[in-house]
């Protein structure tokens, strides 16, 4: 990066994209523990499942959660080099496997990918 060059305009609407995702992973995270709390009460409803069974969901949920909410958040802390430019890429392709999310990622991606962007990161095109 050149000293003193200004953040792309996209550097913004890339770290709301982060926070929400964060905020979204966190809430599984969060909805894991429930689970796990109220495992016994969730196993009796319909349809029946072993309480042991609704252990393990939560774990899950919990662990997911919380990996890929680090992992956005780390997004907030990434300098920027080629490298970062790169991890940030994949977080916002992360978002084009939702539906839900593809309204923020694509447009994301077709400002990621300019030039200016990728020169502020470091990268040569």
């Amino acid at each position: 990066m050149e000293p003193n060059r200004p953040a792309p305009p996209v550097l913004t609407w890339y770290r709301g994209y982060c926070a929400a995702m964060a905020a979204i992973y966190l809430a599984c995270a969060v909805a894991g523990v429930f689970i796990v709390l109220f495992h016994e009460q969730i196993a009796e409803s319909e349809p029946q499942d072993e309480p042991w069974l609704w252990i393990l969901y939560g774990g899950g949920f919990m662990l997911l959660g919380l990996v890929f909410a680090a992992v956005y958040i780390y997004a907030f802390f990434a300098p920027p080099r080629p490298w970062a430019w790169v991890y940030h890429l994949v977080l916002i392709c992360f978002g084009l496997t939702s539906c839900c999310c593809m309204p923020a990622s694509i447009p994301l991606l077709v400002f990621w990918l300019r030039p200016a962007t990728q020169r502020y990161f470091g990268r040569t095109t």
